[in-house]
């Protein structure tokens, strides 16, 4: 008689689980705030004579986010840019537009983390700062050690080689659901 009334119990404690939505019981939420990586004297290129650009890349160690991810469940992730603060060794005011892009691994394709646009005529400066332009729902960047940046300028960058220490900042959310796997 004890087994029956258990099972009686189990059934009807369970069945408002179900019909309720209960697949919010069923996920995790890993949360990095904030993951920054400073890299003192990164170096430039020289802009070429009558392009206006130059490029560079750097990667910034993810260390272990993507541990708590499950690999066969609907993951969910958010990552946006906190900070990009640089401070060169030259006058940068020539630069009117900068970017600052992830690339979504084992592809050759970046997407948009921010940017920085200048507004008027300012006297000379040194210092970059770039806005978060959203979050990115890219599920392969959780999933990655580190992530490749690729920062552009165009204007009038510096004409020589030129460095910075640049301090980069991005908080990453990842929510897993483990419902479908349990059921």
């Amino acid at each position: 008689m004890r087994t029956k009334s258990f099972r009686t119990l189990l059934l009807c404690c369970a069945l408002p689980l179900f019909t309720t939505g209960c697949e919010s019981l069923f996920s995790i939420e890993v949360e990095a705030e904030e993951i920054c990586k400073t890299e003192n004297d990164l170096s430039f290129p020289a802009a070429p004579p009558l392009s206006g650009s130059v490029e560079q890349s750097f990667q910034i160690p993810l260390g272990d986010f993507a541990n708590a991810l499950p690999d066969d469940t609907d993951v969910e992730t958010q990552l946006r840019l906190k900070l990009f603060d640089a401070t060169a060794t030259t006058d940068i005011s020539g630069i009117e537009r900068a970017s600052l892009s992830v690339r979504k691994p084992g592809s050759t394709e970046y997407v948009l983390l921010g940017e920085f646009r200048r507004t008027g005529t300012g006297g000379p400066t040194n210092k970059l700062q770039l806005t978060s332009s959203g979050e990115v729902d890219v599920l392969d960047l959780a999933k990655q050690e580190q992530m490749e940046f690729l920062f552009q300028a165009t204007g009038s960058p510096p004409s020589q080689p030129w460095s910075a220490d640049v301090k980069v900042c991005v908080g990453a959310k990842a929510q897993a659901n483990y419902f479908n796997l349990l059921f």
